[in-house]
């Protein structure tokens, strides 16, 4: 979904009722709109996000769409992402995923909700969604602390950061993993070190022995 014009942004929002409409009722869903909204993810430890997610697909994304729904009330950005590797639930392996989230452009209508991530086409992502909500499709963990990405850092090393700045504050630490004398992956430390703590976690959650 391509940057929003603030100016077009504030007149689509200020004019168009059907919006208005919208952004009342997703206010009422999260009980809070506008930037209150962000505020309301409370963070979690790496262990609690992968227990709560139903997918959790490191990939690249194919394409996003957005679609005016319930006449024109609500608006919805769909991303497909193709997994390189599904580390928890998802389709098989190598097929792609779909999930959708609040928002987006639909001729001069605007919807944008604070913190929601920007998903771009080629994007490498590491996403941790729910389960399908009522349209049959799954959304980022906590709006934005489900959705992360790499990026080159100091030495070509691949670091793991959050899609926005609210993303990089929603982890807290892993201090069950430290209180085992190792040092737990971080955001902002390696990428591969993170995938991998990732999946020990699925595999101890599942049942299975690796801690």
């Amino acid at each position: 979904m391509s940057a929003l014009n603030p100016i077009r942004q504030e007149r689509s929002l200020r004019y168009s009722r059907p919006i208005a409409a919208f952004l009342l009722l997703a206010g009422l869903a999260a009980a809070s709109t506008g930037r209150c909204l962000a505020t309301l993810v409370q963070p979690v430890a790496l262990p609690e996000l992968v227990k709560r997610s139903t997918t959790i697909v490191h990939g690249t994304v194919l394409e996003t769409r957005t679609e005016s729904e319930a006449g024109g009330a609500q608006i919805y950005t769909y991303i497909t992402v193709s997994g390189r590797e599904f580390l928890k639930g998802g389709p098989p392996q190598g097929a792609s995923i779909t999930f959708r989230q609040i928002g987006g452009q639909v001729g001069d209508q605007v919807v944008y909700v604070p913190g929601t991530p920007r998903f771009h086409q080629k994007q490498e992502v590491l996403l941790f969604l729910t389960g399908d909500d009522a349209g049959g499709y799954p959304q980022v963990m906590g709006i934005f602390q489900g959705a992360l990405q790499p990026v080159s850092g100091p030495g070509g090393d691949r670091r793991v950061q959050g899609l926005g700045p609210e993303g990089n504050t929603s982890l807290l630490p892993d201090k069950a993993h430290e209180a085992a004398g190792e040092k737990a992956p971080v955001l902002g430390g390696s990428f591969n070190d993170f995938l991998q703590r990732i999946r020990d976690l699925v595999k101890k959650q599942a049942g299975g022995s690796r801690p």
